[in-house]
């Protein structure tokens, strides 16, 4: 029995040595320091790969050649477009589209990205002609989460002429990637620019 507890009495010795040198104040610092370093790098790297671009394609329909239903498919409408009198709140005004372009941008207050989102879109719509941006709260609008399925804050869609979705953004974007967006889209991409010199 004393054997035992001699055993352990330098087993806890020992250790109490090691946490000793552990628990020093600079070694804390030191594991601290690396610990937010690490945070800070994650933290980089999931921002760069947290914005998803989904591309979404008309929906097709088979083509016909001479009644036979056969032949080269055809787009049809894709995804239902967007109507600026379902995103109006109740009493608000409807919203207006863009000629050639709409960024319809879903928001909500407890969206710590959604301000810095809103001002690069608008920045990058008021460099080109016929662009709109258009930022709609959903904070209290479930109708419109179920409607264009928002899973997280900001989405954006872009919308043609006639407010048929042409894209879909999950996550915040930068202020290159709001220009390339527009670029993508529109005809005459730096309109404005040339006569703002």
């Amino acid at each position: 029995m004393r054997r035992h507890i001699r055993a352990t009495r330098t087993t806890l010795d020992a250790f109490g040595g090691i946490m000793g040198r552990i628990m020093n104040p600079v070694v804390v610092a030191l594991i601290l320091l690396g610990l937010v370093a690490f945070a800070s790098a994650l933290g980089v790297v999931l921002r760069r790969t947290q914005t998803r671009v989904r591309r979404l394609a008309p929906q097709t329909a088979p083509g016909r050649r001479d009644g036979d239903g056969g032949g080269v498919p055809r787009a049809t409408s894709g995804p239902d477009p967007v109507v600026p009198a379902e995103l109006a709140a109740a009493g608000e005004p409807a919203p207006r589209f863009g000629e050639q372009l709409t960024v319809l941008q879903f928001s909500t207050e407890s969206c710590a990205r959604c301000p810095g989102t809103a001002r690069v879109l608008a920045a990058a719509v008021a460099e080109r002609d016929g662009a709109a941006h258009v930022e709609i709260d959903v904070t209290r609008r479930d109708e419109l989460i179920a409607r264009f399925s928002i899973m997280r804050t900001p989405t954006l869609l872009v919308l043609d002429a006639d407010g048929r979705p042409l894209t879909r953004v999950s996550g915040p974007v930068g202020t290159a990637q709001a220009r390339a967006l527009l670029d993508e889209h529109l005809a005459a991409p730096h309109a404005l620019e040339g006569s703002r010199r």
